[in-house]
């Protein structure tokens, strides 16, 4: 579905800054990773480049071919603040302030904090604002266990980043299980306790 190639001579055929060159490998290694998935039989309807997203994309500008019916996936990597320090990868719909209190009540662990940009790079190779479900193939001592908000069960699609946050593919959650199961995981599929909101009333 894509050739590599045409970044090889890109990159060849000009002299290029450090951020271009970094956009270009990441790209290379994201296009790598869509073909993989393909060759596996993992289904994804859309693959989308856009700029490089530290925290969620806006898609609206695409909506005329995704439609409406999609949920953009946010990824939250947790774990408990002291004791074990079980680890959980939470994945929700990108509109939905997560109330972490309230999740370790649902999860029936120690007081849930943020896993470091340090510690995140070392357990999935991923930094702030580029994590995805796809980043559990370099969990190789599967210490993350994966929680999915049962709410992504009732849209059509779900946009994630294919290892690099300058692109996002679109797929039904049910691709997502077949990708778990290609590498011998699987998902907790709950209610995701969501904070709740205030409002502020002008006079």
């Amino acid at each position: 579905m894509y050739e590599l190639g045409m970044y090889d001579k890109l990159s060849k055929s000009f002299v290029l800054s450090k951020e271009e060159s970094h956009r270009i490998e990441m790209t290379k290694k994201a296009v790598k990773f869509c073909n993989t998935l393909e060759r596996k039989g993992i289904q994804y309807d859309y693959c989308i480049r856009h700029k490089e997203a530290t925290g969620c994309v806006d898609y609206s500008r695409w909506n005329d071919y995704l439609g409406d019916d999609y949920a953009i996936g946010k990824h939250l990597l947790v774990q408990e603040r002291k004791g074990e320090k079980k680890k959980y990868l939470v994945i929700t719909d990108s509109s939905k302030q997560v109330d972490l209190k309230s999740l370790k009540e649902e999860l029936d662990c120690r007081k849930l904090e943020f896993v470091s940009p340090s510690d995140m790079e070392s357990l999935i190779n991923a930094t702030p604002g580029n994590v995805s479900i796809f980043n559990l193939i370099y969990d190789k001592n599967k210490e993350i266990e994966l929680i999915i908000d049962e709410d992504l069960l009732e849209v059509d699609e779900i946009a994630f980043h294919p290892l690099y946050n300058g692109m996002s593919i679109f797929m039904p959650l049910r691709e997502c299980f077949y990708f778990l199961a290609t590498i011998g995981r699987s998902a907790k599929v709950m209610t995701i306790p969501e904070k709740e909101k205030s409002f502020v009333y002008k006079a």
